[in-house]
């Protein structure tokens, strides 16, 4: 069997390219890893695919209304190439990659309560220059698709808060227990994921930590740090809770309150032992439930019965 696996958006693929492939017997699969906040880059492509493979389910039923046949499944990680490599621990919580919008707002909250933090990014703020590239209209037809879908107005909503309304710090407070390190190499990041005491990982996105109700999509972090026997630290979802086991697997909170509480108790020396624990357990669960090879099984099945 032959198969066409693709993330590609309606602006790189057309429909007519889509049904020739079709007509060959070539089996097609659409993996919309934005489907949360960018459905619209698949619109008009996604029906003539044999399969769409969504992560995350809240505009699961627009891809429906549009004649899609759907799947469900969230990231995973492969367990060959991130894999533990326990040395010395590194104390304190840490973050890989560029700091802004809610990771600075976290990191803030855990260094104003006296919490050890290691940033692994070459600039403490990331400059994004992707809507400068835009045409007006492109940004203006973005702009306007958001407003047709419920996490859509979210997005809007929270830059609108960001920008009018909230007191949002945008930059590292320059404390004591703060070391800014250069961004790592890919080999480094799983070496770091493995030792670090605890691995900070950010669910809400854009804007919309400015909300009461901020939007959460789960990333490629969420399962690499667990598959390279990291202690993740993230908010609460009720999505998450179900790929790891709370207190066991993953450290989760449901508000700032409880992320400091829970990172100065897990952080303490005596619960060392308890820290490795958890690795070990991260790491089991994500090896048996959250690789890419089990995900893909069950594309391939599904796959085998589309006509």
């Amino acid at each position: 069997m032959i198969y066409l696996l693709t993330l590609t958006g309606s602006d790189q693929l057309y429909p007519e390219t889509v049904k020739k492939i079709k007509k060959t017997g070539i089996k097609t699969l659409l993996i919309c890893f934005d489907n949360l906040h960018a459905p619209f880059m698949h619109k008009t492509i996604a029906p003539h695919f044999n399969l769409i493979w969504l992560t995350s389910k809240e505009t699961q039923g627009m891809f429906e209304r549009w004649g899609c046949n759907i799947v469900f499944m969230p990231y995973a990680a492969n367990p060959r190439v991130f894999r533990p490599s326990y040395d010395t621990e590194i104390p304190g919580v840490g973050f890989i990659g560029s700091v802004y919008g809610t990771r600075v707002n976290k990191i803030n909250k855990l260094l104003k309560n006296q919490i050890k933090c290691q940033v692994y990014s070459q600039s403490t703020i990331e400059n994004n220059n992707s809507i400068a590239k835009n045409t007006y209209a492109d940004s203006f037809r973005s702009a306007v698709n958001l407003t047709r879908f419920s996490v859509g107005r979210q997005l809007i909503l929270g830059a609108l808060q960001q920008k009018y309304f909230a007191n949002i710090e945008t930059s590292l407070i320059d404390s004591p227990n703060l070391e800014i390190k250069p961004s790592v190499s890919f080999e480094e990041m799983i070496y770091l994921y493995a030792n670090l005491a605890i691995s900070l990982g950010i669910s809400e996105i854009r804007n919309t930590y400015t909300l009461k109700r901020p939007v959460h999509k789960l990333h490629l972090r969420t399962f690499e740090i667990p598959m390279c026997g990291g202690l993740q630290l993230s908010s609460y979802t009720q999505e998450l809770s179900e790929y790891f086991e709370e207190d066991k697997e993953i450290i989760l909170y449901k508000s700032d309150e409880e992320m400091i509480s829970k990172a100065k108790f897990y952080l303490k020396p005596e619960n060392k032992k308890l820290r490795e624990n958890m690795k070990i357990n991260a790491r089991l669960r994500a090896e048996s439930e959250h690789t890419w090879m089990s995900r893909f099984n069950v594309i391939f099945k599904l796959l085998s019965f589309q006509q």
